[in-house]
């Protein structure tokens, strides 16, 4: 009963809002009072926007893993691989129960929803037996399903259906824009995000199915217009086949066509091959810019792009700039604005010589900062890395890249990041730039907000923040980024160890507190250990050096790490033949006073088997500053004269008696 009743009054609620919807059109309503209330007219709301508005208070959590990972520590990504692994596993166990869905449909015949969700349902499997007709080809264009377009119109061929020029114009758009192949569905966004930096590979490399349908479909066109023409002219320089594009535009423009707007902009980019030289290509372009005048097709914004995407290409040519800026007030005078497309071109123009630095990013975040930016070309995903990479290289400013940096970050712009490969070089040039610029602090500030959850740094940049370290002597970060660097998976990274053995070496100074230098002494042995066991496992091929573990011995002694320091002497010593080089002999002689002043007998000899094994030079101060500076029992002195031998002791015994006499 008070369901009925529930049901009854959502039924009647309902009307009232839908009632309160139309009557809100006006703009006024007079209140008892007289008073006039406008009532503002209904917008329409999408079903998430409530959710986003929410999402939109909260800040991101630098400490937690991005939402489509387990909140779980074994299961947050701590690298680039598996960053990548963890989210395609979940893809690709999804995908996995839609190819069983597809390959045994006959298993599940129960009504998952009503009213059927199509995406949950079997795909359709089309072949002869299916009673066909050109409705049917149209539901799949419209769905855009390639393959099965393909199938179905050689299906109604065979059987003698006549398919309309409409339909056949619809389905040449398909395959064109697709290249005779099933797109990667939407609902993959995953494999969408890591697999785009490979498409950006083949950008001018011919992708084009010369012998496919798209071309078999358009030789059967009895009388192809010029819709005909030029949706093949799009499709063959959309994936690189310019020469054949060319002679279609040029077949075109012979029979009298007025192509579209489009496919002039798909002529335009042609030149990157059809002409050689930069003189030869503008002239390319403006002839085509002046049949699109003869013609009355004005030219808009991908045109200009279209434009600037040539220019780009002959960046080295002191004309292009000339020709770009003239682009760009005619473009203006059009009313046509830039999108970042527009921007990522000048860029590659007026930068591509770095002895003559340009100043035109400015000019351009002057115009873009306080403005709300939208994706209008396929090119504006590549703007920000490419201005992080103008700000390192071109202007080695880094608060040009700060700039940079907040506008992507301001609203939903970080949506123009582009994919995974986009990102990750994005943030590599901005650690670089602040590694070079700005102090440890300010540069581990952004390391703590951004890595690992969003960027997880190339070795290249961990070997630059192990530098900035050592130069700020900022031994207390000297723990968090060897765990990174073990983390990350870097410690077969030579140049890196090196760097921060080194830099650890170098910046003990006397004054530290007691914990600090305790501290170093055990990651210095961490380090030693670690190395050691990837190396008996086989994860490391990397060779010790001589200057490498004598640093690690300075490193030990100065914590009081002596044990560990005695284990790398021997280590050097037994395994003389697989390290390259010999620690000099101020570590040596390091070692030697630390076990004088510590009493370390049993420690000292094996330092002084080491020593006359490798015969340092120092060898006879290192064995009488023993004598003189050590109380030496008798079976101690025993022990040292047998390892040195007997009549060299005697020697040495000598001339510290002759000295002191």
């Amino acid at each position: 009963m008070l369901n009925n009743y529930r049901s009854a009054f959502l039924r009647k609620s309902n009307k009232n809002i839908q009632l309160f919807r139309l009557s809100s059109g006006s703009l006024e309503k007079s209140s008892s009072n007289g008073i006039k209330i406008d009532i503002p007219k209904y917008i329409n709301r999408g079903p998430t926007d409530i959710l986003k508005a929410i999402s939109s208070t909260v800040q991101r959590d630098p400490t937690a893993a991005h939402y489509k990972y387990h909140d779980d520590p074994y299961l947050i990504p701590v690298s680039n691989f598996q960053k990548r692994a963890y989210a395609l596993s979940q893809e690709s166990g999804r995908k996995a129960a839609h190819w069983i869905l597809n390959q045994h449909p006959e298993l599940f015949n129960h009504k998952v929803a009503f009213p059927p969700i199509e995406k949950f349902c079997p795909k359709v499997v089309y072949d002869e037996s299916c009673e066909l007709d050109e409705n049917e080809l149209k539901i799949i264009i419209e769905k855009s399903n390639v393959s099965d377009a393909i199938t179905v119109h050689n299906l109604l061929t065979k059987k003698g259906i006549e398919i309309s020029s409409d339909t056949q114009q619809s389905l040449l758009e398909l395959v064109c824009f697709y290249n005779n192949q099933d797109i990667l569905e939407e609902d993959w966004i995953e494999e969408r995000w890591y697999t785009q930096a490979n498409k950006d590979r083949e950008e001018f490399r011919n992708t084009w199915k010369s012998n496919g349908f798209a071309m078999t479909l358009f030789s059967t066109i009895k009388s192809p217009n010029s819709h005909h023409y030029s949706i093949i002219i799009q499709g063959m320089a959309k994936y690189n086949q310019f020469e054949e594009a060319y002679k279609l535009y040029k077949e075109a423009i012979e029979k009298g066509f007025i192509l579209t707007i489009n496919a002039y902009n798909s002529a335009i980019r042609t030149a990157v091959y059809v002409k050689e030289g930069a003189d030869h290509k503008w002239l390319h372009i403006q002839e085509i810019l002046t049949q699109m005048n003869d013609s009355g097709v004005p030219m808009n914004l991908w045109t200009l792009n279209s434009i600037l995407s040539v220019l780009s290409t002959m960046a080295t040519n002191s004309e292009s700039k000339k020709y770009a800026l003239k682009t760009i007030a005619e473009a203006k005078q059009l009313g046509i604005e830039p999108s970042l497309a527009t921007y990522y071109y000048l860029l590659q123009i007026f930068c591509a010589d770095r002895k003559n630095k340009s100043t035109i990013l400015v000019d351009i975040l002057n115009v873009i900062e306080e403005k709300s930016l939208t994706i209008k070309d396929l090119a504006d995903i590549s703007f920000f890395t490419a201005a992080m990479e103008n700000c390192r290289y071109h202007l080695q400013s880094v608060d040009i890249a700060l700039r940079v940096h907040s506008i992507l970050l301001k609203e939903n712009n970080y949506n123009l990041i582009g994919d995974s490969y986009r990102e990750s070089v994005y943030y590599r040039h901005l650690f670089a730039i602040l590694c070079q610029n700005e102090s440890v602090e300010f540069l581990m500030k952004y390391y703590d907000d951004l890595v690992p959850h969003i960027y997880i740094p190339e070795p290249n940049i961990t070997e630059l923040i192990v530098k900035s370290i050592n130069i700020a002597a900022a031994v207390e970060m000297y723990p968090k980024i060897w765990s990174d660097i073990l983390m990350f998976d870097q410690a077969d990274r030579e140049p890196i160890i090196i760097e921060l053995i080194n830099g650890m070496a170098q910046n003990l100074f006397p004054s530290f507190e007691p914990s600090i230098k305790e501290k170093l002494g055990l990651l210095s042995g961490t380090i030693y250990d670690a190395i050691e066991e990837r190396k008996e496992t086989g994860k490391i091929k990397m060779s010790w050096t001589g200057n490498m573990l004598g640093n690690l011995i300075n490193i030990c002694l100065f914590g009081d790490n002596i044990d560990k320091a005695t284990e790398i002497v021997v280590k050097l010593h037994k395994h003389q033949n697989d390290i390259i080089g010999i620690p000099d002999s101020h570590t040596i002689a390091t070692f030697l006073d630390y076990c004088i002043e510590n009493n370390c007998f049993n420690e000292l000899l094996k330092c002084i088997e080491y020593s006359l094994e490798v015969n340092y030079f120092e060898l006879d101060d290192f064995i009488s500053k023993i004598m003189t500076k050590m109380t030496l029992s008798p079976m101690q002195r025993a022990h040292l004269s047998k390892l040195v031998g007997t009549e060299h002791y005697v020697e040495i015994e000598n001339k510290i008696e002759s000295v002191s006499s």
